[in-house]
């Protein structure tokens, strides 16, 4: 094996090992914060009370001045009432009971009051007895008021094309 060689075969496997690093940290990292679980409860409440079309139960995951926002031009909802419309507008789009968040990814860190997640997976459902599927992302932001995490920002996104 020549220098060259050598120097390209050390160089690659001291990027693996970083990459398996990193991996391992972020898992670690997720496994020694049991706070992060309860920003995934948020998120599952969240989930649980959209797909059975509970805009109450929505409203409890929020804080009082939550802010969505959404993938297009002028998708942003601030305040309870503009919050409410949206979602009644999202129930429109499936049957109660009939949809299904799956995340294949999850992300997050937390500090004292605040903390974020962000999520990658896909939405299935119903609409009219005809089944649908989308991928979506997520990310949001919570805080802690009164001992309970609430969202504070979200955002989602999907494909909207082909």
């Amino acid at each position: 094996m020549n220098r060259r060689n050598s120097i390209i075969t050390g160089l690659t496997a001291v990027t693996a090992i970083a990459g398996l690093t990193s991996t391992a940290k972020a898992e670690d990292a997720e496994s020694k914060n049991p706070e992060l679980e309860k920003i995934r409860a948020l998120l599952k409440a969240h989930d649980d009370a959209m797909t059975s079309h509970n805009m109450e139960g929505v409203l409890a995951t929020l804080a009082p001045k939550a802010v969505i926002i959404g993938s297009g031009p002028g998708e942003v909802w601030s305040g309870t009432e503009e919050i409410k419309d949206a979602y009644e507008h999202f129930f429109q789009g499936f049957d109660k009971g009939q949809q299904d968040f799956t995340y294949q990814f999850k992300f997050g860190e937390l500090a004292t009051g605040m903390g974020w997640l962000m999520a990658s997976g896909e939405v299935k459902g119903k609409k009219d007895n005809k089944d649908f599927a989308f991928p979506m992302n997520i990310s949001l932001t919570a805080s802690k008021a009164s001992g309970d995490w609430k969202i504070a920002a979200m955002h989602f996104s999907t494909l909207t094309g082909k």
